[in-house]
């Protein structure tokens, strides 16, 4: 195995996961904050949350993240998230790793991608999950 590849920064706000991504990742990036993203969030599985995540930093990552990553998501859709905001200035290269491993629709499950953060806060607010701005953008600083 190799060291860990990549940043991250996990926290709950009630019924919303608020994460950043920095770096290229690696395989053991992956797995690694898999983990420590079920263990965060484990408070919330059997209710309905959302999640927003902040791409801007983050650098894509190996090929070998992606059977991971894909994992990752149905364990926390299974776990009761329905709201998925991705935030990222336009890349088409993030689009295109981020959209083959994350699905965008499935049952309660919806994901959608935007380029300004106060948007995704916005359609978040919509659907009954609020996120702290101020905390959001204090995260940044990963």
């Amino acid at each position: 195995m190799f060291e860990v590849h990549g940043k991250w920064k996990i926290e709950v706000q009630k019924k919303c996961v608020l994460q950043w991504f920095k770096g290229c990742w690696n395989e053991e990036a992956a797995i690694k904050y898999a983990q420590e993203f079920l263990d965060k969030t484990a408070p919330l599985n059997g209710s309905e949350w959302a999640i927003i995540s902040f791409f801007d930093n983050w650098e894509l990552g190996t090929p070998d993240i992606e059977p991971h990553v894909a994992k990752h998501c149905q364990q926390f859709i299974k776990n009761g998230c329905i709201k998925d905001c991705h935030v990222y200035t336009p890349s088409v290269i993030k689009k295109m790793q981020l959209e083959q491993m994350i699905p965008i629709t499935q049952g309660n499950y919806e994901r959608l991608v935007f380029d300004d953060q106060q948007k995704a806060v916005n359609w978040l607010a919509s659907h009954q999950f609020y996120v702290d701005i101020v905390a959001f953008k204090a995260g940044e600083e990963l």
